[in-house]
């Protein structure tokens, strides 16, 4: 069954591009936010390393689960302005808001609309922070939490569960080095498709910490631009949402520039930014699912199947 895709571009207030400090040169990004990506960014600090054994510690069994991974990207388009390690940028807690009010509220609306109308269920956020835009109601039962800094995900009020802090950008994992070396040879294009000539079959696990299908809905907001291999992300997304689960993807136009993958930054248009992110989250990954539930000689045969997008939301005003 079909996972659902919403993919929202709201309150697109400030255009950021690099500058010579790496930075917007024309930026409205709050001042301690400028402040923090000035500064030379410390080494791993000790509570990120702690928060990585405790997770790893603590590990899911493993998945039974076969992803197809869809290499869509050439090394351009994975490329970044500033290729500092993102345990070194984000090693620093960065506690100001990245959006502005009017963002954060339909955010939080719309989280409303497709989570549990009860209430109850599990949230996942990924690429998460201090703060996780959710509604006061309905609440989810679960918020499991992805991010890059531990205090910044320790100060997040929601989260209640895992507190995962890990990066996706990790060139020596061994899925994606074989995505470098598949690298597409097209950048000029600003929608992609699948090829199942470069694909990789995997049960390889991002986030193994969270059990196949266990999630009513995923919630990325403003992180899907700095993801270098955001089809690992998206087969992770298809094997822990549950039948007819719901992934949010959202963002405006502000982001930090430095750390922004090349296939974002060419693509100055807050629409050729939605196709992208659209092209890669229904392109990116097939999961396959075997009909009567059976292993991998199940007489019924299989299916595979991915995100389908749903709806999408776009508001440029401020």
């Amino acid at each position: 069954m079909a996972r659902r895709l919403l993919l929202c571009c709201f309150a697109a207030v400030t255009h950021v591009v690099p500058g010579t400090d790496g930075l917007a040169s024309q930026s409205r990004l709050p001042e301690e936010l400028r402040r923090a990506l000035r500064s030379s960014p410390p080494t791993a600090s000790a509570s990120n390393a702690a928060a990585e054994t405790t997770a790893a510690s603590q590990l899911a069994p493993s998945s039974t689960s076969k992803v197809s991974i869809y290499n869509l990207l050439s090394p351009t388009d994975r490329s970044r302005f500033a290729d500092s390690p993102d345990e070194s940028f984000y090693a620093s807690a960065m506690i100001v808001q990245h959006n502005d009010d009017a963002f954060r509220s339909k955010l939080s609306r719309l989280y409303s609309e497709v989570l549990p109308p009860s209430g109850g269920g599990t949230f996942l956020d990924l690429g998460s922070s201090w703060t996780s835009h959710l509604p006061d109601e309905p609440q989810p039962t679960n918020v499991w939490l992805h991010g890059m800094n531990a205090e910044e995900l320790d100060r997040n009020p929601a989260g209640n569960g895992w507190k995962i802090v890990r990066s996706f950008n990790d060139p020596d994992d061994p899925i994606n080095k074989l995505l470098s070396e598949a690298a597409t040879s097209s950048t000029s294009s600003t929608s992609i498709t699948g090829d199942g000539d470069k694909s990789i079959t995997t049960s390889a696990m991002l986030l193994p910490e969270i059990p196949d299908s266990s999630v009513d809905v995923v919630g990325i907001c403003a992180a899907f631009q700095y993801w270098r291999f955001p089809e690992r992300v998206v087969g992770e997304i298809l094997r822990v949402l549950k039948p007819g689960g719901t992934c949010v993807v959202s963002f405006s136009n502000r982001c930090f520039a430095s750390k922004a993958v090349g296939a974002w930054s060419r693509r100055a248009a807050d629409r050729e930014r939605m196709q992208y992110v659209s092209d890669v989250l229904t392109h990116g990954a097939r999961i396959l699912e075997h009909k009567d539930g059976g292993g991998a000689d199940s007489p019924n045969g299989t299916d595979t199947y991915g995100l389908k997008v749903e709806r999408r939301i776009s508001d440029g005003s401020a």
